[in-house]
């Protein structure tokens, strides 16, 4: 089966989730926004975009990732969609699909992460240890 064919199933699997979740007002969660972060692997500079479902009640949400360079995995710049889903008030598993550019390149998909929101520091860490900052 063909790797296209496997992302294709996973989103649509994801939006018949997102579909049949109870419609609720949208939160004001402190993921959602515009990050940015020095990717701790290899010091690259990473913009995440995070974005509340609406109809998901604050459980789940739309992440898109912009990287500068990556390390050997892709050798240059890469871009990323995922689908993170509330675990707890401060933590969000997500299962990513990455994409070298230009694209139609090396792709990475199901690949699990977890986001950790510190609302002291108002930061987001990752599991690889990369810290985003809110951007402005």
């Amino acid at each position: 089966m063909k790797r296209s064919v496997l992302i294709i199933v996973a989103l649509c699997v994801t939006l018949l989730f997102v579909a049949v979740l109870p419609v609720a007002a949208s939160t004001s969660h402190p993921f959602r926004g515009n990050w940015r972060g020095i990717d701790a692997f290899d010091q690259s500079n990473i913009t995440l975009q995070i974005v509340e479902v609406s109809r998901s009640g604050g459980q789940v949400f739309d992440i898109r990732v912009n990287d500068d360079r990556t390390g050997p995995w892709c050798g240059g710049p890469a871009e990323m969609r995922a689908i993170g889903v509330l675990e707890g008030d401060n933590s969000v598993a997500v299962s990513m699909v990455w994409w070298c550019l230009p694209a139609g390149s090396r792709v990475l998909y199901f690949y699990p992460d977890t986001l950790a929101y510190h609302p002291s520091t108002d930061t987001i860490t990752s599991n690889d240890g990369t810290v985003y900052q809110r951007g402005r």
